[in-house]
């Protein structure tokens, strides 16, 4: 049985696979779990979703805080199991029986913070047995300027120093995350961002699909893999394809990352959240994300989407959303 459990960022949940179906769970084979909130929202959702494609049902479990948010899952076979990241002792009985669990990396504030959580997550999974776990972190590297990436570096030294076999799932940027990049400029063709580089965005879809093949996967994985889209696109290329697809000239436009970050607050964003979006523009601009790298295309076995394919059928979304906003612009 698998455990989907989720975390709340770019996003987390579990999954386990049960080791004794006479003991009430079903016939356990694989469990992968996230951080706090993701088996019933972004990657984690994303991810159980794969899986029940690719699995029976009742090989699927998932351990989030609110088990009354995943009662879709439960309907549909799947086992559900109270955990919190924060709470050590609920995640014992959350992965009880795995042997392969999915640590989706969560969003709690603070890089301290969101390691201690991790770190629970991990002694969690070894109290109870886990043969493999596997961890999402990011692809820029120790150094690098982006606020939240030591949070993430630590975890991945105390992961390898655990006693499980591991791997670190290094996820791009998710080509779903453009439409709140670009806001109103779909609607009034100015978008004003920070300096940027070019970025390997990757399809979140094929993502939990390349991350659900792992999880299934027999033999010996690799302890890092590095998980991006199949072009690397600055934000002058999304504008241009933006454009396109909204029937509107998109001009890019450069502003000083204080002057970003003060917008992102007035808009009503905490400011640590502020914080991470600015810095996250100063590692593209650095060069950091601008890797691609044909591990996921393999694990799919077929090409992956990119900006093009995705990005304008986001947008019909976004724009049938707001027609107000359309009329007013």
């Amino acid at each position: 049985m698998r455990f989907l459990r989720s975390a709340r960022h770019l996003s987390p949940s579990g999954v386990d696979f049960s080791r004794d179906a006479a003991r009430g769970s079903c016939h356990v084979k694989r469990f992968a779990r996230s951080g706090h909130y993701r088996a019933t929202g972004g990657l984690g959702s994303d991810v159980i979703a794969q899986l029940q494609r690719l699995a029976p049902p009742s090989e699927l479990g998932v351990s989030v805080r609110s088990p009354e948010k995943a009662s879709a899952l439960y309907k549909a076979g799947i086992r559900v199991r109270r955990g919190d990241f924060s709470e050590p002792a609920s995640l014992d009985l959350a992965f009880a029986g795995a042997r392969r669990v999915l640590l989706i990396s969560t969003r709690t504030p603070g890089n301290a913070a969101r390691f201690r959580e991790q770190c629970n997550a991990i002694d969690a999974a070894i109290r109870c047995g886990v043969e493999h776990i596997f961890y999402t972190s990011i692809v820029q590297r120790p150094g690098s300027v982006f606020d939240v990436a030591q949070g993430h570096h630590d975890t991945e030294k105390y992961l390898a120093t655990c006693g499980a076999a591991y791997t670190i799932l290094r996820n791009g940027q998710y080509i779903e995350n453009l439409p709140m990049f670009l806001g109103q400029s779909i609607f009034t063709g100015d978008l004003a961002l920070p300096q940027d580089g070019p970025t390997a965005w990757v399809s979140r879809v094929d993502l939990a699909e390349g991350i659900a093949r792992l999880l299934l996967s027999k033999g010996d994985l690799s302890k890092t893999i590095l998980l991006t889209g199949p072009e690397a696109l600055d934000f002058a290329a999304i504008a241009t394809i933006a454009g396109r697809a909204v029937g509107r000239r998109i001009v890019r436009r450069t502003i000083p990352s204080h002057e970003f970050a003060a917008m992102l607050v007035r808009r009503g964003l905490p400011p640590p959240l502020a914080q991470s979006l600015t810095t996250g523009f100063a590692s593209r601009a650095a060069g950091e994300l601008a890797e691609t790298n044909p591990a996921l295309q393999r694990l799919l076995g077929r090409p992956l989407r990119r900006v093009s394919e995705v990005l304008p059928e986001l947008l019909a979304r976004a724009t049938s959303l707001a027609p107000n906003a359309a009329a007013s612009s």
